[in-house]
C-alpha cells in the first residue's frame, strides 16, 4: 500500500540532499499524492528535526513532514551513488554521509510512529538493510519490504 506508487529510485547522484529531496518529493507532487507546500515542509522539518541516522556505519534519512501537506498515503524510497549530508536525528550538531533516503507521506502522526519504528527495525538487520541498498530494481525492493512487514 504505502509503495503502490513506485517511488522507488536506485543508484541516484545529486549534489546535496535538497536536490534529492526535490526529485523524490517532485514525484509525489507529480502523482498527486501531495499538496505543492509539500517539498517546502520537508525541508523546514529537517531544519528543526532533521532525519540524518547512522545505522552500523550506513547513512540513512527519513524526511517528513506534516500531514496536513499530503493527498494520499506514501513512502518513496532512493539509494544514492555518492552519501549526501543530513544532520543527525539524535545530535544535529552532527552530520551524517546518508546514501539512503525514505521519504514518508502519512497522514496521521500515529501512522509515523509506527513507520519509524518499522524502519528502524529494518535498519538495524543489518543484512536486510544491505540488501535495500543493494536492490536495483522495484520487484526486489517491494519484496525486501514486504519481508520485513512494510508495504
Amino acid at each position: 500500500m504505502f509503495f503502490s506508487e513506485e517511488i522507488v529510485f536506485f543508484n541516484q547522484s545529486f549534489n546535496n540532499k535538497e536536490d534529492a529531496l526535490k526529485k523524490l518529493a517532485g514525484e509525489f507532487l507529480k502523482k498527486g499524492l501531495v499538496k505543492d507546500t509539500f517539498f517546502q515542509a520537508v525541508i523546514d522539518r529537517e531544519k528543526g528535526y532533521p532525519t540524518g541516522l547512522n545505522i552500523n556505519g550506513i547513512g540513512v534519512a527519513i524526511p517528513h513532514t506534516d500531514g496536513i501537506h499530503i493527498n494520499k498515503p506514501q513512502i518513496g524510497f532512493m539509494s544514492l551513488k555518492e552519501p549526501v549530508i543530513f544532520k543527525d536525528m539524535v545530535d544535529d550538531q552532527h552530520e551524517i554521509e546518508v546514501n539512503t533516503i525514505f521519504m514518508l507521506g502519512l497522514l496521521k502522526s500515529e501512522q509515523q510512529v509506527e513507520m519509524l519504528q518499522k524502519l528502524v527495525g529494518l535498519f538495524q538487520d543489518e543484512t536486510s538493510l544491505k540488501k535495500v541498498i543493494a536492490c536495483k530494481n522495484i520487484d526486489e525492493f517491494k519484496d525486501i519490504m514486504k519481508k520485513a512487514n512494510i508495504n
